[in-house]
């Protein structure tokens, strides 16, 4: 499990800050776009740092870093809840400040208060979602789609071709989408939905246009030098059909704050089979001759930092990939995926060859590696990075967390419990990190404050039923909180080493006291909650 850290980073050594909101998009000095994002010191006051618009697909409200580092298994502020939305265009365009602030406090900071919030009520219930997360979830799920969304026609550079014919959509990708993001083809399904879609291609387009006009307004001569000047995100949601929305939210009283829009369902692409090729992904036919084997020193624990030096990236065939919390897509029905390797490509079959050790690119020391969120350029010196955040899943099927979450909410509601969570994916590598459907499993992390102590429950998702019992972590020896950090990863590798089993002797070697809560078939959600409250006061 990689970790990610920036490398410009104002605060102090140990510092913990609070991603708190996102501000305004601007453009650089070299006409590269930027985003403004704020952290909330202890203190509680705000620091705002632009970094380029490719980390957009990391950002998510209530993210807590320390040493300029986020860590995917630190529990997020905010709850999981699951609302329904008749349409998600039913709404009002508020700004920042008018968001009560026992919700958000963006101490008097105009920059963030003038950003663009859409207002929901249903049920009695006030929603507040901020545009720039529902461009995130519904858009921006790597940083190629960031910047392709904030450029004229953007989607169709990364087109050579797309057609339909009868219930088959064909595309046909061209390098300047990375093929490390072709290979995933829930990428591409979700690159399909956009472009299928006429009410989500108008959404997309709406992002840039807006912004345009915005400037526009401004100075109708030179528009584009408005844009240094930063605008805040405005643009046309699409019509969906009703949909379920799964969020992590602050909630207080009858007033909700969504930080982060985990998951809607209901999506349908206008094809019943999609097939895509991408000139990078051939078929590969067997040769007689040595088989090259390039040893590196790259390790499990490598460390990514971002830089951020205002110059683009280098352009490589091939991209470092991270995995970052995903936003799951329900469909109501997947297409069948097919990609088509038009061209061939002649592998060596033979003995081995071993090379000589080597990485590529430029790296620092001591397993920390260099890369970029810029955009890729000729001339560019530093390796770019990408991201996958979606996963694709029927929604008959969920994700395996559901019934997890009412047991979150109930800890939360009947029982007073302070709960933070946060969702992530487990690493690949073995098999028990898919499902038998192809889906990737998640693991959910709860961390537990009571008067008393600080627990955490490890939660696997189970959409296929496997039998895993979930974990009661107790920090009795006081450890920091980067080493508990450093326990749970290390029990999340070895369960999927083990094949999906808590290996007793593994538990046993953890600096943090471990109980196992097995799960029962005749369990109700106020059963299973009642026995984590108890084993919480144990």
């Amino acid at each position: 499990m990689c970790a990610t850290k920036f490398r410009r980073w104002p605060f102090d050594k140990g510092e913990t800050v609070e991603l708190c909101w996102t501000g305004s998009l601007f453009t650089g000095v070299k006409g590269d776009w930027r985003i403004n994002v704020a952290f909330r010191r202890s203190d509680k006051s705000i620091a705002i740092i632009d970094h380029p618009v490719g980390v957009w697909p990391i950002l998510r409200l209530g993210q807590i870093y320390t040493d300029n580092a986020f860590e995917m298994t630190r529990p997020m502020a905010g709850i999981v809840e699951t609302i329904q939305v008749t349409d998600i265009r039913q709404g009002q365009l508020v700004f920042g400040f008018d968001v009560p602030s026992k919700l958000l406090y963006l101490d008097k900071q105009k920059e963030l208060g003038k950003q663009f919030v859409w207002k929901y009520e249903d049920n009695g219930l006030e929603y507040y979602v901020p545009m720039m997360e529902w461009a995130r979830c519904l858009f921006i799920k790597n940083r190629t789609l960031a910047y392709l969304v904030l450029q004229p026609h953007g989607l169709e550079q990364i087109f050579e071709n797309v057609k339909q014919r009868d219930e088959t959509m064909y595309i046909d990708f061209n390098r300047r989408l990375p093929v490390t993001i072709a290979q995933n083809k829930d990428s591409a399904l979700h690159i399909a939905w956009i472009h299928g879609n006429g009410t989500i291609r108008n959404s997309w387009d709406s992002i840039y246009s807006y912004l345009f006009r915005a400037a526009t307004k401004k100075d109708n001569i030179d528009p584009k030098s408005i844009f240094r000047k930063g605008i805040a995100l405005k643009f046309e949601l699409p019509q969906l059909d009703p949909c379920e929305m799964m969020v992590r939210c602050i909630r207080k009283g009858n007033q909700v704050l969504v930080q982060e829009i985990m998951g809607i369902s209901n999506l349908k692409l206008p094809a019943e089979k999609l097939v895509y090729s991408h000139p990078i992904m051939k078929k590969q036919i067997a040769n007689d001759g040595p088989k090259k084997t390039r040893i590196t020193d790259q390790s499990e624990q490598e460390e990514f930092e971002i830089t951020d030096d205002n110059d683009f990236a280098k352009e490589n065939t091939y991209q470092d990939v991270l995995d970052v919390p995903p936003t799951f897509y329900g469909f109501v029905q997947k297409p069948e995926i097919i990609i088509d390797r038009k061209e061939r490509q002649k592998v060596n079959s033979g003995d081995g060859v071993i090379l000589p050790i080597g990485r590529g690119g430029k790296n620092q020391n001591d397993g920390v590696k260099e890369v970029s969120v810029e955009d890729t350029s000729i001339g560019g010196e530093v390796p770019p990075i990408e991201f996958e955040s979606l996963q694709a899943v029927l929604m008959s099927e969920g994700i395996g967390l559901e019934e997890f979450f009412k047991v979150i909410s109930k800890l939360i509601d009947d029982y007073g419990l302070n709960i933070k969570m946060s969702i992530f994916q487990l690493p690949l590598g073995k098999r028990y990190s898919v499902c038998d459907n192809g889906v990737r499993r998640t693991c959910a992390v709860a961390q537990v404050t009571t008067a008393v102590s600080k627990k955490y429950i490890l939660e696997m998702a189970r959409p296929d039923g496997w039998s895993i019992s979930t974990l009661i972590l107790t920090n009795e020896k006081k450890l920091t909180v980067r080493e508990i950090e450093k326990n749970i990863k290390y029990l999340l590798e070895e369960v999927v080493k083990k094949g999906g089993h808590w290996d007793q002797y593994i538990l046993n070697g953890c600096t943090l006291d471990i109980q196992k809560l097995k799960h029962y078939q005749n369990d109700s959600i106020a059963i299973w909650a009642e026995r984590i409250f108890n084993k919480m006061h144990e």
